[in-house]
Parts: structure tokens; C-alpha cells; sequence
């Protein structure tokens, strides 16, 4: 409790303030009277030590410091990029094109494609030279382009992926191959190998004895999750701003990956 504290004279019984040296009735000396009562009273408890705050996690040194936006799209799709109308890979390219166009590298225009059937699509002009390996894989077609050509979202697609049965997926591995280092790679994923035991008839027909699997780091991956959080919310602002031209970026890329779908021969033999 706080206010003021009183002890009493030896000589004469007066009451006076702790703070007195002497008696205010009849001068006797009290800092022995003092000193008694401070010392038999208990000390204010201390607050116990607080340990230090643990330092916020860092990226090592020997990865990638910043990563593509077709990597932070990949890695970060479900929480961030997401949408009822959205796949993967149609937004990675759509958040590198608004990244480019945010660092005023390209020009992003509504078009047409096509000689005889005439198709919406979207310019992608270049308009300054950039690094690609800041952009990634999905920006190395404009990157090429002399300062003023174009390319269109269409041919763009065409041009990075691959025939593949499944078109989406494989242009996403290629993102995944060209952007991140072996370092990064190591550092965000994790491979397992899980062996079987194989009986004659399994060598016989050429059955593996081990099966792959890769598994994300997740508390590695989260170290990331700052850059991509500021990629969705340019993406974002751009589907607002801009709704027809990210309506047509994405019907031109799931055209041109329709286009790169590989259909295997059903030919029995």
C-alpha cells in the first residue's frame, strides 16, 4: 500500500514521518528507530526476469532471397490466389504480368489474335529491359522482345509450356525447375524414398523397388509468405481495376493450354 509511513519516538512516544531524522517533540535522534522498521518490512517483489524475444526467423544466406511470382503462386495458391474461376497456372502468369507491369517493364493492352477468326486477347508490350531471373520463367519470352514488340497472352502460354497430357501441371514444373535453385529447392522441399521388397514376378516386369515422393518444408516455406501476401494483393487490385483484361488473360490461357494437351494413342497393338 502507498502513502505515509509514521514511526514513534523512544523518548517520548511522538508520532512522526519515517522521513525524520530527529523527533519533532523532543529532538531525539531517529534513524535507528528508522532503520529497524525499514529493514523488518519485506521488500517489494520483483517482477521475474522476462527471457529475451526470440529473433524473428531469416532466410540462410545461401538461398534465394526473393522468389518469382509464378513460384509464390505455386507455393502459396490455396491461401492467397485462389478463386471459383482461377487454376494455378493462369494465375502465375497473371501475377507475373502485373509485377512487370508494376515495375513499368510492359504495357498490358486488349487486342485481337487471329487472321480469319478474330480473338480477344492481351498485348504484353515491352517497354523496358528487366532481369528474368527476378520474374521468372514465365517472363523469358518477353524478355527477349526488343523495347516496343509484343507478344500476346496466347502465344506467350503456347511458348512456355509443353505438350504434355496434362499441360497445367507441366508448365508449373517448368516454373518450379527454371526459378528456384538446387539450394532453394533443398531448402522448401524435402524428397523421400520408400523401398518395397519386390518378388521375381515384380523385376520380371520391370516394378520399381523404390517409390518418390516430395514433401514441402513448410516452416521454410512460411518464411516467404510476406512476399507473396503483397503479390495477391497487387493481383487483386489489378482483377478490380481491370476486370475485362484479367478475364481475357485467363481465357487465353486455358486456351493455349488446351492446345498443348497431349492426347496418347489408344492404337492396340
Amino acid at each position: 500500500m502507498g502513502g505515509r509511513r509514521y514511526i514513534y519516538c523512544p523518548n517520548c512516544g511522538a508520532r512522526n514521518e519515517i522521513e525524520n531524522n530527529f523527533c519533532a517533540m523532543c529532538g531525539t535522534s531517529l534513524r535507528e528507530v528508522a532503520r529497524r522498521v525499514l529493514a523488518a518490512q519485506p521488500s517489494t517483489p520483483q517482477p521475474a526476469a522476462q527471457p529475451p524475444p526470440k529473433p524473428a526467423p531469416k532466410l540462410p544466406p545461401h538461398v534465394q532471397q526473393t522468389l518469382s511470382p509464378g513460384i509464390l503462386v505455386h507455393l502459396f495458391y490455396d491461401k492467397y490466389f485462389k478463386t471459383e474461376s482461377s487454376f494455378r497456372a493462369d494465375v502465375a502468369v497473371a501475377a507475373t504480368l502485373y509485377a512487370l507491369e508494376a515495375e513499368g517493364c510492359v504495357a498490358l493492352i486488349p487486342s485481337k489474335r487471329g487472321r480469319i477468326r478474330k480473338h480477344d486477347t492481351v498485348e504484353i508490350r515491352k517497354l523496358r529491359d528487366f532481369d528474368p531471373g527476378r520474374f521468372g520463367y514465365l517472363s523469358k519470352q518477353i524478355h527477349k522482345l526488343k523495347r516496343g514488340k509484343s507478344i500476346n497472352v496466347y502465344d506467350l502460354v503456347k511458348r512456355a509450356g509443353k505438350m504434355a497430357e496434362h499441360p497445367i501441371s507441366r508448365l508449373m514444373e517448368l516454373v518450379v525447375e527454371n526459378d528456384l535453385t538446387r539450394e532453394t529447392w533443398n531448402f522448401l522441399y524435402e524428397e523421400r524414398v520408400r523401398r518395397v521388397k519386390r518378388s521375381l514376378l515384380d523385376k520380371l516386369l520391370l516394378i520399381p523397388g523404390e517409390f518418390r515422393s516430395t514433401v514441402e518444408r513448410e516452416e521454410n516455406i512460411r518464411l516467404y509468405e510476406p512476399q507473396a501476401e503483397r503479390l495477391s494483393q497487387l493481383v487483386a487490385r489489378r482483377m478490380r481495376e481491370k476486370p475485362a483484361i484479367h478475364e481475357i488473360i485467363q481465357r487465353e490461357c486455358a486456351e493455349a493450354l488446351e492446345d498443348l494437351t497431349y492426347v496418347p494413342s489408344e492404337d492396340w497393338y
